[in-house]
């Protein structure tokens, strides 16, 4: 308690020196604990779950033959006919799951809602450990028959943010996809399913495929690749040893597979035949989120880390001239018994104590610059649930111990300064009179110098991931987003036949083309520059691929007057018309980049093609248009080779993302496009009605986050290193007032007086500079993947960031400069 009291007694002593320690501390470590909270729910939590590094997500890359709906990127899924085999015949695993994930249209008390589902085996709770939180769970009596159990299973958030957590919703019914089912338990709090991001809002037994998603069901279809798997290892056995017996079965599953491939080429043959099932570790989930954050995360740690370290740098430089300040007291206490230990001891406790009251503020800021970031990410970038503001044990934990480290980072050196001070020397100047060892002065000038080579090289970086950003916002998509409105709309989960799914697109055309300020309506299958993709086998007229595999494009079924909706430019040929339904001869439409591939030097219109490869089906579809190219997916991507058809050609409907354009804002368009919809089906929720512009920049929302966090970063320690080196030249200027004042009555004038500060400033800076531009060159190489449209040594960037530093230095040495130019020689010479 006499330690605490001291501790609060020095703080009240000099509140200036403690509020500015605190709230440099608290801004360091709150940068570090919001971002660690970050980064820990992806690269370092496991799934809350029973003995997670138990579990083993299965993968089989390589060619494959068929249709594929995965979630993980290149990563295809397995058959369903494939999950069942090696279920039936694994030996290594307790038990073997399968997850898929879909939308669904949930409907309750009669209102409808978009939301999230996840068709599981019956086994998945068991197999991952999961509890519920009422209720029960599935079991494989769930799923024994196609269509058979209309059961559903909420998650817990969703519980409690739809029926606010109210244990009477137990054995209600809920209309899934306009299918009535029963509610039978809640999952257990906190488990947001095996795939990072995208948190489902239901669980349905995957026997109930044909319900949860109408127009693609193919359930014991072996070349339909849509179910991702994983299972649990039993106890002893490795996930190696598994993976070796698991490719036993799986060479019987290819050989399988083998027989229903049609007119395979020989390397593809060889290709698919070698394929072999991978078998990776499971504790921390499956799907692209981890791998995809990583780089960004890591980078914005290590970011908050320099920022810390400049913090550091300034608090210790404060110790530093408070210890000082401090010579005669540690004198008189050295003088009267106090062991050199004690003293330093006293001095860390002072220095952990302030950075403890940092870190305590530091939660605060935290939780704030979490709210920040969680606002700037859009509702549909597949982290709900996954992100809160909730700062959990660990990182509270995390700011506990950054805070100590912290502590004793910038308390030790001016600890063990302060405490060397000469007894009888020091007792014998005149009170208030303060020295500096020469070691105290090279250290906090040395502080200051690394201050500015980590403020450049967190300057170098923001610039580069501006320039990135501006790059992306500058980059030709091919459409025009201004009075662009877009949304999506599933008619088949509320049980529409094909037919009439077709009927209620056109009603609505025609609905939503007369309202006023409505200029042109159509629609796609695959959304605009929204990250998702569709491709299939092709074969064209008088093309061959190389190595007699198949050939792939990318497809879109879209509308008619699709392409002047957008204002993509029509090069040639005609846009599809409502003539283009399912009796009329099938028709195409292809980009710039599909007829440089598959037609160069030709003339695309009038070929013929078609989808699927190998075979004597004949080419039935004709090639009527040929557009330019534009951003079919990503904003970053290269063109691609992409045709289209008619999306009323196709016997199986799905869902369409209608885009409008307007004559007016679009903003007046919205509601009224509600109404249309509830006037035609007042049960069919809307998705994502939002602003083709809105789309665009969700699209490289990541870009725009990562951006704006580490400018306000980079900001912040330009703005600790101006402090620092103010701090320092101030002092010096205070500490040689007495030599100024010599030196002026001996004649130097002010220009002279200047130079001192300003050679002083330019030492450190050149230092600083040169070892900034050569870390920020190293770091360059770590960012190169992130990077759009310049290299990581663009040179623009580094001499602007050299630029601002120096103006930011000059800036911070000009008011010691201007107080050293007018010392009174007469009262320097009686100053000490």
């Amino acid at each position: 308690m006499s330690t605490l009291r001291l501790i609060l007694r020095g703080w009240a002593r000099a509140p200036l020196f403690t509020a500015t320690a605190i709230l440099s501390i608290a801004l360091g470590i709150g940068a570090n604990t919001a971002i660690f909270s970050i980064l820990d729910r992806p690269l370092l939590q496991t799934l809350p779950v029973k003995d997670p590094h138990e579990l083993a997500f299965f993968y089989h890359p390589g060619p494959l033959q068929g249709s594929v709906s995965t979630d993980e990127g290149d990563q295809p899924s397995f058959s369903y006919p494939m999950f069942g085999d090696f279920r039936k015949g694994q030996t290594s695993f307790t038990g073997i799951a399968g997850a898929s994930a879909t939308s669904a249209s949930i409907a309750y008390n009669s209102q409808a809602l978009p939301g999230r589902a996840h068709l599981v085996s019956g086994n998945y709770f068991e197999v991952l450990g999961v509890r519920p939180a009422i209720g029960r769970l599935f079991t494989e009596d769930d799923d024994r028959a196609p269509g058979g159990h209309p059961v559903v299973v909420l998650s817990h958030s969703y519980w409690t943010s739809r029926f606010g957590a109210d244990v009477s919703t137990l054995n209600q019914t809920m209309v899934v996809n306009a299918y009535p089912m029963t509610i039978v338990g809640v999952a257990q709090k906190g488990f947001l399913g095996e795939r990072l991001g995208g948190a489902p809002d239901i669980f349905v037994p995957v026997t109930m495929k044909r319900e949860m998603t109408p127009d693609w069901n193919a359930f014991n279809d072996r070349l339909y690749y849509w179910l991702p798997m994983f299972g649990r290892l039993k106890p002893g056995v490795t996930r190696e040893q598994a993976q070796a017996g698991m490719n036993v079965l799986y060479r019987a599953q290819i050989e399988e597979d083998i027989k229903l491939l049609k007119q395979p080429g020989k390397d593809f043959l060889e290709r698919f035949r070698a394929k072999k099932l991978i078998l990776k570790p499971g504790q921390h989930g499956r799907g692209g989120l981890r791998q995809q954050s990583r780089t960004p995360v890591l980078l914005l740690m290590g970011m908050t880390l320099l920022v810390l370290a400049i913090a550091c740098a300034n608090v210790a430089n404060l110790q530093l001239v408070r210890a000082a300040a401090r010579a005669r007291e540690v004198a008189v206490r050295l003088a009267m018994g106090a062991s050199r230990l004690q003293l330093i001891r006293q001095l860390l406790a002072e220095a952990c104590a302030l950075a403890l009251a940092g870190g305590i503020l530091g939660i605060a800021v935290a939780s704030g610059t979490l709210r920040v970031i969680l606002a700037a990410i859009p509702v549909g970038a597949g982290t709900a649930g996954f992100l809160t503001t909730d700062l959990h044990g660990r990182v509270l934990l995390f700011c506990l111990g950054l805070s100590l480290v912290t502590g004793i980072l910038f308390g030790l050196f001016p600890a063990l300064q302060a405490s060397k001070a000469d007894v009888a020397s020091t007792l014998k100047d005149q009170a208030g009179q303060t020295t500096s060892a020469g070691s105290a002065n090279f250290f906090r000038k040395s502080l200051v110098t690394v201050q500015i080579a980590l403020s450049l090289l967190l300057l170098v970086t923001a610039g580069l991931l501006s320039r990135t950003l501006l790059n992306l916002t500058r980059v030709d998509l091919g459409i025009q987003v201004d009075r662009l409105l877009t949304f999506s709309l599933s008619p088949k989960l509320n049980r529409y036949s094909d037919e009439r799914v077709v009927q209620f697109y056109e009603q609505l055309t025609d609905r939503l083309s007369a309202i006023p300020g409505v200029k042109l309506v159509s629609a796609a299958r695959v959304p605009a520059i929204a990250g998702s993709n569709s491709s299939t086998s092709i074969t064209v007229e008088g093309f061959v691929p190389q190595g007699g595999g198949s050939s792939s494009s990318w497809v879109n079924e879209i509308g008619s007057d699709y392409f002047r909706t957008l204002g993509v430019a029509l090069i040639a040929g005609r846009e599809f018309t409502r003539a283009d339904g399912l009796t009329a001869p099938k028709v195409a439409i292809v980009n710039e980049a599909f007829a440089r591939h598959y037609l160069p030097n030709q003339n695309p219109l009038g070929r013929r093609m078609r989808r699927g490869s190998g075979g004597n089906t004949p080419l039935d579809t004709e090639i009527v248009g040929v557009v330019k190219d534009y951003k079919y997916s990503d904003i970053r991507e290269a063109p691609r080779r992409v045709f289209y058809t008619p999306h009323p050609q196709s016997r199986r409907q799905g869902g369409l993302y209608f885009y409008v354009r307007t004559a007016i804002g679009p903003q007046n368009i919205a509601p009224l496009i509600r109404r249309e919809v509830a006037a035609l089906d007042p049960n069919l929720p809307i998705r994502d009605l939002k602003t083709m512009q809105k789309q665009i920049d969700e699209n490289v929302f990541g870009e725009r986050l990562l951006s704006s966090l580490t400018g306000a970063f980079a900001g912040l320690a330009t703005l600790l290193a101006a402090i620092g080196l103010y701090g320092v030249l101030a002092y010096n200027v205070a500490r040689r007032t007495r030599e100024i004042g010599i030196r002026m009555a001996l004649g130097a004038d002010s220009g002279h007086v200047r130079g001192l500060v300003v050679r002083e400033v330019a030492l450190m800076l050149v230092i600083g500079t040169a070892a900034g531009l050569g870390s920020a060159a190293a770091a360059g190489t770590l960012i190169r993947t992130i990077l759009y449209g310049l290299k990581s040594w663009d040179p623009f960037v580094y001499a602007s960031a050299a630029l601002f530093l120096a103006l930011v230095a000059a800036g911070s040495a000009y008011l010691p400069a201007r107080r050293a130019t007018r010392v009174d020689p007469m009262v320097a010479l009686r100053y000490e």
